[in-house]
Order: structure tokens, then C-alpha cells, then sequence
């Protein structure tokens, strides 16, 4: 048997138990959702499907594992590494299998308690406990990913793959920017960063379906505005960046180019205009459902909560989205030392010699100096992370305000604290202009540092205008909270919304 033949075979089986793993433990999740009345606590729910929690695991760790052991079968790998003279280390396979293995059963952990959170209310894990499991599969996953990429990284041809190739020759990752000779045109192209996006818009869907649940007790009631917000960022993201790309000057979609505006599967998508188109779309369906099909579930929703509970999620979503940049080698910065970096994986380091599939000039020179461009697209990651847990739990949960209230009770009397406990407050509605202006300082600090490819001018102009346009908002925000609402303005009187019940009534 030769080796083309044996990878094949490892290659394949490992790819439909992994799959097969990871789509049977969904699937049966979904199952226990549905008839989890049958069951009185969280172990007798383990103790009684133990089999299937196990089979999906075992299948997944396997198939990752013989993905991995493929790779170095592959007579691609055997070429690449022979035309550079480099030789296999021992230790580097086993650091990168320790580390599949770590990395998958983390990985199912995280599901696991990410659902226990979502679906599993009834059964009484204690708050502290699911948070305390979601945290340490969080730090086993991303220490196992470390060490798995670090045992492949010298091993990896860069730049690295961006896109899933589907057709007469199988089923593989691959470079399109490189590759497209051997695999364009025989078969469906899904780019990476398409998958990344979705993966984060559904991982966030589900995030903010918790969220809700916890106060209106249902599930699915921003599912559909999900359907309809989703598309909308996706035409507006697209839209944002034709404009962008035309006041730059560039000819792409002008003249005789125009039908490249729909050829979205080449890429460019602006995300300050899939935001604005997103938040548009998704709010116009809410009011929909309230005010022309009068569905008593959205009737008794106060839309300014449920905007600053879905909108900050946003910025969750683009965090993941910035890692679909990096796989087609963009949102980069200038060349910077790595000395302050080092921290970050080589598969990171080693990509970031290269701008959209292609070489950067000098770039011997660079790296024998210790130069790399600036990874900016991690660095706005972590930003859009850390507005995200900035406006969810320091101001939309009053944490900023309570020191201050309990500071200005001091002063006041028994009766006075019972009337209004919280004379500040959060401001409902506050957290959409906290998006906006957040976003807008990121976008206005970071924009000036992206690489001549990628810069573009009018972009960080419209920075400015968030900025102002989210602070003119908060102050609408808090003015309405503080002033209107005290006065008992018309529409915070109750209205009565007719709805199917009430006519049959």
C-alpha cells in the first residue's frame, strides 16, 4: 500500500468520526432538551445516557487524531518538508497529539456546560459550579490549542489554508490564494472566515437567547429577528465596503465591474455596515411582531432592555469574526518587533509575514531582524472582547452604580431608601450608544495603524461620527430615564394592544 493510499484511508476515517462525534453529540443535546422532564436530576440524566455522552467524545478525539497522523501521511507534507530539509521531531508529534487530545475533550466540556447553562435550569447545578466548569474548559481548551499548535507549527506551509474545498477531489483545507490552480473550478470553495463569522453570529444568537430566557422565561424570541438581522449585516457589511472601496478609488465595482458588487465569495464586507444594517433590520422585526402581528410575546417586552441585551452581543460576534481575518491574511498593521508578541502561538507568528496570500517584500529580512506586522486583527479581538464584558456586566448591570448608591443611602433616611434604594440607575437603551461610541474609539485608535493594503481613510473618518453619534445617544439615554420617564410622558402610559386573545375575548 502506498503512502497516497494509506493517507487517504487514515485521512477519511478520521474526518467522518469526527464529524459523525461532533454532529451525534449535538443531535442527542437537542433530544435531551426535548424530554428532559423524563429525568429528576443532572446524574441521573448522566448516569442513565453515559454511553451516549462517551461515544461522541471517543469518535471525536479519534478522528482529530488521525486528521492529525494524516498530516504528516500526506505526500504534500513529504515534499514541502523534504524541498526545505526539514526533519520531523519526535517531541513536536507528540506535543501536537497531547494536545488534540486535551484540546477535544475541552472542547466537548465547554458544550456541555455552555448547554447545562442554556437548557438545564430545572436540575439545580449551582451557579458557582457551571461557571467554575465553563471556566476550566475554557483555560484546558485554550492551553490545548497551544500546545497542539506548537507541536505542528514548523511542519505547517505558509501562509496558512483559508478555505474548505468540497468537490471531485474530496473533501480538504486549503490555501485558495496558492492552490487555486489545483482546486478552482472542480468543486465549492467555503472560505474560513464565511464559517468563523457564522460560527460566532450562532454562538451569540444562543448567548443572548440565555440572557432573555432569564427574564421572560421562553426561549427562540430573537431567533427570527436573528434570520432577519443576520442577512441584513451581511448586504450592509457588503454595501459599506463597495462604497468604501469606490471613494478610495478604486475601479472594482465601477463601469463594467459593477456585477463584482454581488460577487460576495471574493471578499469584502465592512463591519461598521453590517452593524447599522444588522441593528436596523432586527429592530424593524421586533416592532413587526409588537405592532402588526400583535404577538402577545413581544408585547410585554421593554425594547430598550432587549436592545441592551442583544446589541453589546455584537461586539462577542466580531471578536470571532476578527479570527476569520487572519486566516485571509488582513486587518494587519505595520511592521512592529516581536519582542512584546512572543507570547502568541507560532502558527500566528509565522502567518503574519504575508498579506492576502502573498509574500511581503523583504521579508528574509524582517524575520531574521525579529519584525512581524502587527496583528491587528487580534488586538481589535481583544478590544470588541473587552467592550463586550465592559458594557454587559460593568453598566448593564448597575455594578458602576452601586458603590455610589450605597455612598449617597448614608445621608438618607429609612423611608427615602425604601421609595428609591437605586437613585442611579442604569439607563435602558444606554448600551446601543455604548456599542456605538465604543466601537467608533476602537475603529478611530486602531484604523491609523492597518497596513497601506487595508487602510482606508473614509473609514476612519465615519469612526468620528460613532463616537459622536453613541455619546448623543447615552445622553438621549440617560435624559429619558432620569427626566422624561419621571414625568410620566404619553408613551410610558399603558396602552392596551389588541392581540388575537383579546378578540377572542
Amino acid at each position: 500500500m502506498n503512502q497516497e493510499v494509506t493517507y487517504n484511508i487514515v485521512y477519511y476515517i478520521g474526518l467522518i468520526l469526527l464529524l459523525g462525534g461532533l454532529i451525534s453529540q449535538i443531535v442527542f443535546l437537542f433530544k435531551i432538551k426535548k424530554s428532559e422532564e423524563r429525568y429528576t436530576t443532572f446524574k441521573e440524566l448522566i448516569k442513565q445516557n453515559r454511553i451516549k455522552f462517551i461515544l461522541p467524545l471517543v469518535a471525536f478525539i479519534v478522528g482529530f487524531l488521525s486528521l492529525n497522523v494524516a498530516f504528516y501521511l500526506d505526500p504534500n507534507t513529504s515534499t514541502y518538508l523534504a524541498a526545505k530539509g526539514i526533519e520531523v521531531k519526535g517531541y513536536h508529534k507528540a506535543m501536537a497529539y497531547l494536545g488534540a487530545i486535551l484540546f477535544s475533550g475541552a472542547l466537548f466540556s465547554c458544550l456541555y456546560s455552555l448547554y447545562t447553562c442554556l437548557y438545564m435550569q430545572k436540575f439545580n447545578v449551582s451557579k458557582k459550579f457551571r461557571r467554575w466548569w465553563f471556566t476550566i474548559s475554557l483555560i484546558v481548551l485554550i492551553i490545548a490549542f497551544y500546545i497542539h499548535t506548537e507541536g505542528n507549527a514548523p511542519y505547517l506551509m505558509y501562509p496558512l489554508a483559508n478555505a474548505l474545498y468540497i468537490g471531485t477531489k474530496g473533501i480538504h483545507i486549503v490555501n485558495a490564494y496558492t492552490q487555486n490552480a489545483t482546486y478552482g473550478g472542480t468543486g465549492l470553495m467555503i472560505y474560513l472566515y464565511a464559517i468563523v463569522i457564522l460560527s460566532g453570529a450562532v454562538l451569540v444568537l444562543y448567548v443572548a437567547d440565555y440572557k432573555i430566557w432569564k427574564i421572560y422565561g421562553k426561549h427562540d424570541l430573537i431567533t427570527n429577528t436573528f434570520l432577519v438581522g443576520f442577512p441584513a449585516g451581511i448586504i450592509g457589511a457588503r454595501i459599506w465596503y463597495v462604497i468604501l472601496s469606490i471613494s478610495s478609488g478604486s475601479n472594482n465595482f465601477t463601469g463594467s465591474n459593477w456585477v463584482n458588487i454581488f460577487d460576495i465569495r471574493d471578499g469584502g464586507l465592512g463591519i461598521m455596515g453590517g452593524a447599522v444594517l444588522g441593528i436596523i433590520a432586527g429592530v424593524s422585526q421586533i416592532c413587526y411582531m409588537k405592532y402588526k402581528k400583535k404577538n402577545p410575546d413581544y408585547i410585554k417586552m421593554d425594547y430598550l432592555l432587549l436592545i441592551d441585551i442583544i446589541v453589546p452581543c455584537i461586539l462577542f460576534a466580531q471578536a470571532i469574526g476578527r479570527i476569520g481575518n487572519f486566516f485571509n491574511n488582513e486587518v494587519y498593521g505595520g511592521m512592529v518587533n516581536m519582542g512584546p508578541w512572543e507570547f502568541l502561538p507560532s502558527v500566528i507568528k509565522n502567518n503574519m509575514y504575508y498579506s492576502h496570500g502573498q509574500a511581503i517584500s523583504g521579508m528574509a529580512d524582517y524575520v531574521s531582524k525579529g519584525y512581524f506586522q502587527l496583528p491587528l486583527f487580534f488586538v481589535e479581538g481583544v478590544t470588541n472582547l473587552a467592550g463586550y464584558f465592559i458594557l454587559t456586566y460593568l453598566f448593564g448591570n448597575s455594578l458602576i452604580f452601586k458603590p455610589f448608591n450605597k455612598l449617597i443611602n448614608k445621608n438618607r433616611s429609612a423611608e427615602e431608601i425604601a421609595k428609591n434604594p437605586n437613585i442611579l440607575e442604569h439607563s435602558n437603551g444606554s448600551l446601543l450608544g455604548g456599542y456605538i461610541l465604543w466601537y467608533g474609539l476602537t475603529r478611530c485608535f486602531l484604523e491609523g495603524l492597518r497596513n497601506t493594503g487595508d487602510y482606508y481613510r473614509s473609514s476612519e473618518i465615519t469612526s468620528y461620527v460613532m463616537i459622536a453619534m453613541g455619546i448623543a445617544m447615552i445622553v438621549m439615554a440617560i435624559v429619558n430615564n432620569y427626566v422624561l420617564k419621571k414625568k410620566g410622558l404619553w408613551w410610558y402610559k399603558p396602552k392596551a394592544i389588541e392581540t388575537k386573545e383579546t378578540k377572542a375575548e
